[in-house]
């Protein structure tokens, strides 16, 4: 008797109980709010998802979730089991739901869901946006941010009265800062880092990279560190700081200030009498 059989009929056994049968994808919307006087942090936790968040002038927080998916929802559950959602205190939480046990994978089914997450949120809330598979987007809001993602962009916009700080492996980080800066920490390993910050800013600078430049928009007092691929320098008297790390990327810190209007052309001589 070959040897060799019981054992190909037993992982391919294993095989068929640890994958799942996919079936065509279908789009699912999944529309949820909740008041948000009492709400100061909203923490999302993805996997495979996009999370876009942008500032509400109302008081409350809504949710468009959209879930391109091969698998059926489940309709007895919340968010038809797709994600959950937790308020807790202070805190609304949104993650997708893991039972956490160790699982095997054979590529069946390693494409089941991807959720995009459209927020509306007061703009005073702290954010702390994680995901591993796809893009961060934050407009408006002026609270804490913790921003995080391992392939994807992390893009965020806020007056720059909190810290913000964002983390990537394969993506670029932006972060435009409108009006203030109160200190932030970027860093990635393959993509670049752009900083724009408002011409009166008062920073620390600590720039390392690798392979890549970095060009800086400000009068930077430079320190120099022999050996290293690393500078830093302070602006406007270096009251808070600014901390870019990346592998393999340019490091670019601009001025937003408006650029000054250019001079008004001279009069036309006087005509003669």
């Amino acid at each position: 008797m070959n040897a060799r059989k019981p054992l190909i009929y037993s992982l391919l056994a294993l095989s068929l109980m640890g994958c799942k049968i996919l079936g065509e994808r279908k789009i699912v919307h999944i529309d949820r709010q909740w008041g948000a006087s009492g709400v100061r942090q909203i923490e999302v936790r993805e996997i495979d998802g996009t999370i876009n968040v942008t500032a509400s002038d109302t008081n409350t927080i809504t949710l468009n979730a959209v879930i391109k998916t091969r698998v059926p929802g489940k309709a007895n559950q919340e968010n038809q089991g797709f994600f959950t959602t937790e308020l807790d205190g202070d805190t609304l939480t949104i993650s997708r739901p893991h039972d956490g046990r160790w699982k095997i994978h054979w590529g069946f089914d390693a494409d089941e869901y991807f959720v995009t997450y459209d927020l509306k949120v007061p703009p005073t809330v702290s954010l702390d946006l994680q995901t591993v598979n796809g893009r961060i987007a934050s407009r408006g809001v002026d609270g804490e941010t913790h921003a995080t993602t391992i392939n994807g962009v992390v893009d965020i916009e806020t007056s720059g009265t909190n810290e913000v700080e964002a983390k990537a492996v394969n993506g670029i980080i932006r972060a435009h800062f409108l009006k203030d800066f109160h200190g932030a920490s970027f860093k990635t390993v393959n993509g670049r880092v752009i900083a724009v910050l408002p011409p009166s800013a008062s920073f620390s600078g600590d720039f390392t990279q690798v392979n890549g430049d970095v060009e800086a928009a400000f009068p930077l007092n430079i320190h120099s560190h022999p050996g290293s691929r690393r500078v830093s320098g302070e602006v406007n008297g270096g009251r808070y700081s600014l901390r870019i790390t990346t592998v393999n990327g340019d490091i670019k810190v601009e001025n937003g200030g408006q650029a000054p209007n250019p001079p008004a052309p001279p009069a036309p001589p006087a005509p003669s009498t």
